[in-house]
């Protein structure tokens, strides 16, 4: 708890680095850290697609996006929770883009209440890994054409997640519900888990894939959310450090020329920290691998 509550309250260092012709794919853009990425992405001169969920959300947020320049900012749209709406997407984009040089996995969601989409997936792991685990295998050829940079948004958070708790199956399905910050807290140790066995699989093709945790931030995940927990943290939003921090955190990640080989790493804003010792957990990131094959349909 004292890791999720730390405020994080200064912007990491910046890049000045030109991405004119580098392609951006940024889920979750219409607010919070994604949309602050989107921002610096379009502003170094990137094509940025904005993956929202809503139209009503996401065009004004492509609306702000375009004001910073860019070669093209888009919005796509699309429910990261739902297998079928992330197959779309991901036809979509590799059918326009032969080469996708920067992926951010950033939507996210914390529920208060069990809920279970209807393919049958505990809400919050089918939004936070699963969605992202599915869009990243089935944009792995223009990534690899690229040379892609994948950043993970995960959380401190990470550090209360156990999927040593209940048997995998009974995690996703959400028939070991513990309550909300647990389901969040797994979902963000499953992408440093993804992250770490990303590395492992793609790095010797030319990926690099690092996790980052944001900072505590004056975000839209805690609109929803109304455990104990989520109201309080809502309350003490103007405690917390702006989305900005968090956008030059995953800006930081994909253009800082000083990162381009660095993957397989955990970062706490903008130092690399060590994560959660579960989160090295070579077996259980490739039983929860391939386990999301199994569940996502990946070939």
């Amino acid at each position: 708890m004292k890791a999720m509550t730390e405020a994080m309250t200064e912007a990491p260092g910046g890049t000045d680095r030109d991405l004119k012709g580098q392609v951006a794919v940024v889920t979750g853009a219409n607010s919070g850290v994604g949309k602050s990425a989107a921002q610096l992405l379009a502003r170094a001169g990137a094509d940025v697609t904005m993956v929202c969920r809503s139209r009503a959300r996401g065009e004004p947020a492509l609306a702000d996006v375009r004001q910073a320049g860019g070669a093209e900012v888009r919005l796509e749209l699309a429910d990261l929770a739902l297998q079928a709406d992330v197959r779309a997407l991901a036809d979509r984009l590799v059918t326009r883009f032969p080469a996708i040089d920067i992926l951010v996995n950033n939507a996210g969601v914390w529920l208060h209440r069990r809920e279970v989409t209807p393919e049958g997936f505990e809400t919050t792991f089918a939004t936070n890994h699963l969605g992202h685990f599915l869009l990243t295998h089935r944009l792995l050829a223009p990534l690899v054409a690229g040379r892609g940079r994948i950043v993970n948004v995960s959380s401190e958070a990470h550090r209360n997640g156990d999927l040593r708790r209940a048997p995998l199956e009974a995690i996703v399905r959400g028939d070991a519900w513990k309550g909300g910050f647990q389901a969040y807290g797994d979902t963000k140790l499953s992408n440093a888990l993804f992250t770490f066995e990303s590395e492992r699989c793609w790095g010797a093709r030319g990926i690099t894939a690092n996790a980052v945790h944001p900072g505590v931030l004056r975000t839209q995940i805690w609109r929803k959310n109304r455990s104990a927990l989520g109201l309080l943290l809502h309350a003490a939003k103007g405690l917390m450090a702006k989305p900005e921090v968090g956008g030059r955190a995953v800006m930081r990640l994909v253009a800082d020329p000083a990162r381009d080989e660095v993957t397989g790493r955990y970062f706490k804003v903008e130092s690399e920290v060590a994560a959660t010792a579960q989160a090295y957990d070579e077996d259980l990131a490739r039983e929860l691998w391939d386990r999301s094959l199994e569940w996502t349909g990946v070939a």
